[in-house]
């Protein structure tokens, strides 16, 4: 454990004096911002029936799609490209606790990210009190669990950029694949689920509803836990980790 634990404090310091990181970080704030800055000015203007935060959870999927890509493109692409690859294993070290470092590292980044905008975010909420009706920051359910569901969906989310990255040299080619099945994850979700209602389809409507991370998320805000959705994420994230390891493993043989 202690090789594991100094590969993953070297990942997550690649990270931390990479340049790309706080240009990635700066791209997500100015999303963030936007977003926020986008919704406020609507809630001025026009009564809101649904809180400003269970609003802005549902506007995630945008700065997802961008900085995981972002993020995890560099994984073993950048390993490739400068030719330290090989050096990772010069230690005995397993090809499962490699991919479980960079993942940790990416999944850490990504939860920083995300906690560092919402402390501003709530910030700004509170300081607008006299703006904005107190209900849209006061419901400890739409905050807890807005984050809770961002953290859950994140490690799928990061799982398939690794995964990504462990399949090919170039990054440009991993970052465009993750956003592609990023951005394939969230429209085909709401477009089956609003399908099933449409054409009523009681036998599959269950099912296809499942597949709303949209649907999901309201849940969340609303204070509904499903653990069968927590165990979803985290069981698909573990298959598609263990791809990803197969993936790192073929390459060297």
């Amino acid at each position: 454990m202690k090789k594991f634990y100094t590969l993953l404090k070297y990942e997550i310091y690649k990270l931390m004096v990479s340049p790309a990181t706080y240009v990635i970080a700066l791209i997500f704030t100015l999303s963030i911002g936007g977003i926020f800055a986008f919704l406020l000015h609507d809630y001025t203007r026009f009564e809101q029936d649904i809180p400003l935060i269970q609003m802005f959870c549902r506007c995630f999927w945008l700065p997802t799609c961008v900085i995981v890509p972002l993020l995890s493109m560099r994984s073993f692409s950048e390993e490739d490209k400068y030719g330290t690859f090989q050096s990772l294993f010069a230690v005995p070290i397993s090809y499962m606790e490699v991919v479980l470092a960079k993942f940790l590292a990416t999944y850490g980044m990504f939860i920083f990210l995300w906690l560092c905008s919402w402390s501003l975010f709530l910030a700004v909420g509170f300081k607008s009190g006299s703006i904005v009706h107190e209900t849209a920051f006061a419901s400890q359910f739409n905050i807890g669990g807005g984050l809770l569901f961002i953290a859950v969906t994140g490690l799928l989310f990061v799982a398939i950029g690794i995964f990504a990255s462990s399949l090919t040299e170039n990054q440009i080619v991993s970052c465009m694949l993750t956003f592609f099945i990023l951005l394939t994850l969230f429209i085909c979700g709401q477009f089956f689920a609003n399908r099933s209602q449409i054409s009523n389809l009681t036998l599959y409507g269950t099912y296809l509803e499942s597949l709303n991370i949209f649907s999901q998320l309201d849940n969340f805000c609303n204070g509904v836990f499903d653990s069968r959705i927590i165990v979803f994420y985290v069981s698909t994230s573990k298959l598609i980790f263990c791809f990803s390891t197969v993936a790192v493993q073929r390459k060297l043989n």
